[in-house]
């Protein structure tokens, strides 16, 4: 019997993975690392960022990472045109930066809902503005948002609250609307929305709520528990490879079967 060993799924893709310094996106960088993808990997923590992408150095991948505000459209051109004129080309986008924190009901501030609106919404937006005439001239291109469970249901934790949720709902519409204008260019635009991950954050936000609440969400989720964030990263390689090259537009739940359609 012969072993068969497939080609890495990614080997001579540019990608960039935004809030790639911890959790999810960070999960990420070190998938399509192993993939063959050179990751560009940014986020708001320059410390985080640069271990993350010195950890995928010493692992044989070509990594750099870079600090910016990815809420501000200045900063984002400007490392989009460094990553494409480092490497040549940026195939690949993963959305990933967010973060809800802890407000809740109509009581948001103006504030807070500006920030929080502004880093789940915005940036995903003005990444993606940045990116696609790249991809476009190249004619291809993959761009990956992270949505939530959240943004489509009604939130099962309350982590985040109505700016958070809003976001979301609102990443979904902007995916499939990008699908849309970008898919003459052979750029394919999709989402991911996941439910509770075992992320740092993920990790206190449950900690934070009240046993009988997280033994709910545990008991109303089908298989039983959190997901940890190499399990989002495995549907985002499927994504950016050409495995899923007829898939555009979409939003695949990723919940444990806590939502199903």
């Amino acid at each position: 019997m012969v072993d068969v060993v497939s080609a890495p799924k990614l080997s001579g893709r540019v990608a960039v993975v935004t809030g790639a310094g911890m959790g999810i996106g960070r999960a990420i960088g070190r998938a399509f690392s192993a993939e063959g993808a050179k990751v560009a990997l940014w986020d708001i923590n320059g410390e985080t960022v640069a271990e993350a992408a010195e950890t995928l150095r010493r692992s044989g991948g070509e990594a750099f990472g870079m600090t910016v505000d990815v809420t501000d459209a200045n900063q984002v051109d400007w490392v989009t045109g460094t990553v494409a004129t480092e490497w040549g080309q940026i195939d690949i986008l993963v959305n990933n930066a967010g973060g809800g924190g802890s407000v809740s009901g109509l009581g948001v501030t103006e504030k807070e809902w500006d920030d929080i609106v502004a880093l789940n919404l915005k940036s995903q937006f003005l990444c993606c503005r940045a990116v696609a005439p790249y991809m476009e001239r190249q004619r291809y291109g993959r761009i990956i948002n992270m949505a939530s469970n959240a943004g489509k249901y009604r939130s099962n934790t309350g982590i985040g609250g109505i700016p958070y949720a809003a976001a979301k709902a609102g990443v979904m519409q902007l995916t499939r609307h990008a699908a849309y204008i970008l898919g003459g260019h052979g750029i394919t635009v999709n989402a991911i929305a996941p439910g509770s991950v075992l992320t740092e954050a993920g990790i206190r936000e449950e900690q934070s709520l009240e046993a009988e609440r997280r033994e709910r969400i545990v008991r109303e989720t089908p298989l039983g528990r959190f997901a940890r964030p190499e399990e989002i990263a495995n549907i985002a390689v499927f994504l950016a490879s050409d495995d899923a090259s007829y898939v555009t537009g979409a939003t695949i739940l990723a919940s444990g079967g806590w939502c199903t359609s």
